[in-house]
């Protein structure tokens, strides 16, 4: 995943980096990069996303990470580096207002000893802790740079036949009346998966359907969307276009193959 270039996170990833390049480097007895760790992390939030029970088109981020380390390695680190998970939760923070995510309480990160983790690995896991009647309040969306570029007239087209255009920045897709894009299909999820613009494309990321989500006939949690691209979800298919030229290796035709319409 590309380093988001928000000011504070860019600083936020200049501390992590201190810490992960000297302190994780003698540890792991290798060289760990601060964007190994910052990939996992950004990478277990996307995948820990949970439609808003209330109707709310913003996902809600997991608020626990737990990254599971060498047990010899996680007592070294925490004595080395006592306030990591506070940085690191910090960061998180930040990550989940850029993308638009909820947050129901502030992250917690706890670094878990686990002795079948082998000494130069990192594991991350996620989960939601919800309080009952919890009156935490909520992080604000951050706005997306307006400046990116987009790509050039993308649609979605449903049952490969109707046309509908993307014109926001996050496009919510699923059988709820309240989705970007509503889908007439029992067997598709009430908020089944989202697309977000992230650095001049769409990015598909299915938010723990109950049915999952194909691209081009292979299940995926995150898919970077090309023109072309055929999305199944359910019984219904849906064909991702732009104008855009095709990306490097991708062939170019002078017309798509749509797919047969499902009804």
């Amino acid at each position: 995943m590309p380093l988001m270039k928000d000011q504070r996170i860019a600083w936020l990833e200049t501390q992590l980096e201190r810490v992960v390049e000297g302190t994780f480097a003698q540890l792991f007895g290798k060289r760990v990069h601060a964007h190994d760790l910052i990939l996992q992390l950004s990478r277990a939030m996307e995948d820990g996303l949970e439609p808003d029970p209330r109707g709310s088109l913003r996902s809600i981020a997991p608020d626990y990470y737990a990254i599971h380390l060498n047990p010899r390695v996680c007592q070294q680190l925490l004595q080395n580096q006592p306030n990591i998970s506070a940085y690191l939760a910090e960061y998180l923070t930040e990550v989940a207002g850029q993308s638009g995510y909820r947050l129901i309480t502030q992250p917690t990160v706890e670094l878990i000893p686990n002795n079948e983790v082998s000494p130069g690995v990192l594991l991350v896991r996620t989960r939601h802790v919800r309080k009952k009647h919890s009156t935490t309040a909520v992080m604000q969306r951050v706005d997306i740079n307006p400046q990116q570029e987009k790509p050039h007239n993308p649609q979605i087209l449903l049952h490969g036949k109707t046309p509908i255009p993307l014109q926001t920045d996050v496009i919510n897709i699923g059988r709820s009346r309240d989705n970007h894009i509503v889908v007439d299909d029992r067997s598709v999820s009430r908020y089944h998966l989202q697309l977000r613009l992230r650095f001049g494309r769409y990015t598909l990321f299915d938010t723990q359907s109950q049915g999952g989500t194909f691209v081009n006939d292979v299940r995926v949690k995150e898919h970077n969307l090309q023109t072309g691209d055929v999305i199944q979800i359910g019984n219904t298919r849906l064909v991702y276009m732009d104008d855009q030229p095709p990306h490097d290796g991708q062939t170019q035709s002078s017309e798509p193959i749509l797919p047969d319409s499902v009804e």
